[in-house]
């Protein structure tokens, strides 16, 4: 059977569940912090998006979600043209950079369930909503506390929770990892990849560059509003035409291992992305 060039291309956009094209935003003081960006994400893809402060990844996030409103550009999700800010907003979360900015219930419970009450779901519903959300973020303990007492680190597991109890197949992350620990970062790394390969779709900003080669399917590059690179961690960080125009920092295990070549104290093997991978190479990979 032949299939005709439309029914090719549907076939092979099934598994693509947000595009933006051509997306430009201008504030009213005539500041224009995103131009032209375009680029698409497949569903439960790890997108993490770096660049320096004013680059203007918080600017494309809340054009995306909905908080601002785009003039110039498009919003596709799961191939459909998405024109309303209210509508984007039911279909993307997001998690802002400042957990202080997002808390505003009495609970960590209520805060959790602000979002799945306001969208009118049964109390049983919600309930199981809210229970999951806690435990997946290990915040059972916290149910009745008052968010605005917790630690800020604490905080930023509630905003996640309550992102996470509205079960949304789009989820935007601003700088999740600010304001954690390790042990927490730790956790979140696991906490995403669990999320992806159930199917969820995460955006996620951020200057740790270790963090985005252990967990970044792909990397997008903004610098000065603009799309100025997309690849791989490890095509990424190995331009330094792209790390000298961003202000990236290379993560320190792609240093280490590098040096570790130069001199020939190992093999060539694939990047190793975290300590355990890296233990494993140093073990295995020793030149004789």
């Amino acid at each position: 059977m032949i299939l005709g060039l439309s029914t090719v291309m549907v076939f092979l956009m099934t598994n693509i569940i947000l595009q933006i094209e051509n997306l430009s935003f201008t504030y009213p003081n005539r500041h224009q912090a995103l131009t032209d960006i375009s680029f698409q994400m497949e569903k439960g893809e790890k997108v993490f998006f770096h660049g320096s402060n004013g680059a203007g990844k918080t600017t494309l996030f809340q054009c995306i979600n909905g908080l601002l409103k785009i003039k110039q550009g498009i919003v596709r999700i799961n191939n459909r043209i998405v024109k309303s800010e209210t509508e984007r907003m039911k279909l993307i979360s997001i998690v802002f950079q400042n957990a202080e900015d997002q808390i505003i219930a009495g609970s960590v419970f209520d805060e959790v369930a602000f979002g799945p009450v306001n969208r009118g779901l049964p109390k049983e519903d919600v309930v199981k909503r809210v229970e999951h959300a806690l435990q997946i973020m290990n915040i059972e303990h916290l149910r009745n506390k008052p968010p605005h007492f917790l630690s800020y680190g604490e905080k930023k597991r509630v905003t996640i929770a309550s992102v996470l109890s509205m079960e949304q197949e789009i989820i935007i992350l601003d700088e999740p990892t600010a304001g954690l620990d390790g042990q927490q970062k730790e956790e979140l790394v696991e906490i995403l990849n669990d999320l992806a390969n159930k199917g969820c779709t995460l955006l996620i900003s951020t200057h740790e560059s270790d963090f985005s080669l252990r967990c970044a399917d792909r990397i997008i590059v903004l610098d000065q509003g603009k799309l100025l690179a997309e690849g791989k961690a490890e095509e990424i960080f190995s331009r330094y035409e792209i790390i000298k125009k961003a202000s990236l920092v290379k993560p320190i295990i792609m240093e280490i291992y590098e040096k570790l070549l130069e001199y020939s104290y190992i093999k060539p093997h694939g990047l190793p992305k975290d300590v355990k991978e890296f233990s494993n190479l140093l073990q295995n990979g020793k030149t004789t």
